[in-house]
């Protein structure tokens, strides 16, 4: 092995390795976007956009247009093309905001939700398959692992 390709602190390369790992299911998991993307006609940010704005709707956080942008690290006129781009393909719909009755918030399309579970319908059973075979103490290991993994990225 090279020098320096792997630190010589046995705990450190393990934990280099696990890294290592994670940034390999990120790897596949942004070829699968990718592959959603060509397939279903649409832009990776398109993706990237419906992915945040169904997650707001889990955490239930009004997604605006400039709420979006922030989570897309993008231009307000970069995220409003985006946005022109789904509501064309019938992907998202722009609402009135439940708090300011001025402004707008964007929701998800039940056709786009059913055209992700076409894709990833599968792909997601087999991660739900995966994740109920740990223990509840190891699910809740690795939640805290990615959890502070996403804090560490910011």
């Amino acid at each position: 092995m090279r020098e320096g390709v792997m630190p010589a602190d046995p705990e450190r390369a393990a934990a280099l390795d696990l890294v290592h790992r994670l940034r390999d299911v990120a790897l596949r998991l942004e070829l699968t976007v990718g592959e959603f993307a060509r397939t279903s006609g649409l832009h990776g940010t398109d993706v990237r956009a419906l992915v945040r704005l169904l997650d707001a709707e889990r955490a239930g956080v009004e997604a605006t247009p400039s709420w979006l942008a922030q989570q897309l690290g993008m231009t307000s006129q970069a995220t409003t093309a985006v946005i022109h781009r789904l509501e064309a393909a019938g992907h998202v719909e722009r609402l009135r905001s439940r708090s300011d009755g001025r402004s707008s918030r964007l929701q998800v399309s039940d056709a786009a939700i059913d055209l992700g579970w076409q894709f990833f319908g599968p792909l997601l059973e087999r991660l739900i398959a995966t994740t109920e075979a740990l223990d509840p103490a190891e699910q809740i290991l690795v939640k805290s692992y990615l959890t502070a993994v996403s804090e560490a990225l910011g």
